[in-house]
């Protein structure tokens, strides 16, 4: 039988009094929340602003008694599956407060059997619980006091209570719905602030845009994959002038280690010390090059990273990804989860992920091609090693992650491997051949 998604417990001070530090009843808010059963607790005395009843994630009235405690707990169905590995990262619950349109997390330090309502909470500002895709948070036209704990990744708490005048009751404003941005905008623009809450402000208006443009992909297309896949090539043929300046520092450090390496291996090997540094900056004095010119090949990998941490962000907590297939993945917002192993590996989890592997292989792939056969066999092997450290990092970081962000990043990988088998078409002796 299915979970009631609210249960109300009005409790005398006497049932409370050896499990709680405050003897006062409570009600408990237990989550995750159905809009229509959070609408038959609405108070009449307490109407919710008439403009938001019947859209998603509609605002209901609540009174809090006086003398009461107000709980909104969350439980492990707030999280439906725990993910291994980084994926871990989106397998928590979460008690937060929207503050001046802002997010912060509310869990204490103290590890209490019980949260204490020691913090402010000013009017019109909101405190609850959230988990990756939905949220429960309420609201007081008059300042409350609030206190909050994560005993567990699952287990989130906030207690609420209007301390400052205990013997009235007071009127709450609650939102229980999807986090994302037509509801909580329906509903209560100041809860936008939990949307992309972990980042940066310019990061997180760049996951804006990017959320803008998939879902006017996944509009015409109706497909999320192909929308996910149109998305990554969007943003490549965007970034495509900047990538090409990026490329052509990178040519231009290759043809300048290649022209430094024969004098800097001598040095390396006949001379230490001072002397060896000396003799350094005498050759690239000699041939006009900065010693700070290698740092002109951080130029695209720079260039991706605010486009990669947003866009991840983005992908990461799209609820309309929820639920959506491609191929043998059978929900693009978890791990894709090829196939089950017989056990269970430490931080790679029970599943054999394949999309990663196909990601990794491009990577490689689109490296390789793109191999310079300017380059001496000493600066070739020490680059090679880079490109597999770097796609080694990617695998592990990204194996257990939702398979949408894996998606998107092997998208880039074939479009990169598409543009550098078309360059080695047109120029065969631009790349040397794979050995």
């Amino acid at each position: 039988m299915k979970k009631l998604a609210f249960l109300l417990v009005l409790a005398s001070p006497l049932t409370w009094a050896s499990t709680v530090f405050d003897s006062r009843p409570r009600i408990l808010l237990d989550v995750p929340a159905d809009p229509a059963a959070l609408a038959a607790l609405a108070s009449p005395e307490c109407p919710a602003p008439v403009d938001a009843v019947g859209k998603p994630g509609a605002l209901v009235g609540l009174q809090l008694p006086a003398k009461t405690l107000l709980y909104i707990e969350a439980t492990p169905e707030l999280v439906p599956e725990e993910y291994s590995g980084f994926g871990d990262l989106y397998s928590n619950a979460r008690a937060v407060a929207v503050e001046d349109g802002e997010q912060r997390d509310l869990a204490e330090e103290a590890e209490l059997p019980e949260p204490s309502a020691d913090k402010a909470l000013a009017p019109g500002d909101w405190a609850g619980v959230r988990g990756r895709f939905q949220a429960l948070m309420v609201r007081a036209e008059v300042p409350l006091r609030m206190g909050a704990h994560e005993l567990e990744a699952d287990r989130a708490t906030v207690v609420l209570s209007n301390s400052d005048h205990p013997d009235e009751a007071v009127c709450l404003t609650v939102y229980s719905g999807p986090i994302s941005r037509d509801a909580l905008g329906a509903a209560a623009p100041k809860l936008r602030g939990m949307l992309y809450a972990m980042l940066w402000e310019p990061l997180r208006q760049l996951s804006f845009g990017l959320q803008w443009l998939l879902d006017r992909w996944q509009d015409l297309v109706g497909r999320a994959w192909l929308a996910i896949l149109l998305l990554s090539l969007s943003v490549k043929m965007l970034m495509a002038p900047l990538i090409a300046i990026a490329e052509r520092w990178q040519a231009q450090v290759n043809r300048t280690k290649s022209l430094l390496e024969p004098e800097l291996a001598t040095i390396r090997r006949d001379y230490k010390g001072e002397d060896a540094h000396n003799r350094t900056l005498a050759v690239y004095r000699k041939h006009g090059v900065s010693h700070f010119y290698s740092f002109k090949s951080l130029a695209g990998f720079l260039i991706q990273i605010p486009i990669f941490i947003a866009a991840f962000d983005m992908l990461g907590e799209n609820i309309r990804l929820s639920g959506e297939s491609f191929l043998w993945i059978e929900d693009l917002a978890g791990p894709d989860r090829l196939a089950a192993l017989p056990f269970v590996l430490p931080f790679f989890g029970g599943h054999f992920n394949f999309l990663p592997v196909i990601m990794t292989l491009f990577t490689v792939l689109a490296a390789r091609w793109q191999e310079e056969a300017t380059l001496s066999p000493s600066l070739l092997r020490a680059q090679r090693l880079r490109l597999y450290a770097m796609a080694g990092v990617f695998f592990v970081l990204l194996y257990t992650f939702p398979a949408a962000m894996v998606l998107y990043w092997t998208a880039n990988n074939l479009w990169h491997l598409v543009r550098v088998g078309w360059s080695r078409l047109r120029r065969p002796t631009a790349a040397q051949p794979l050995s």
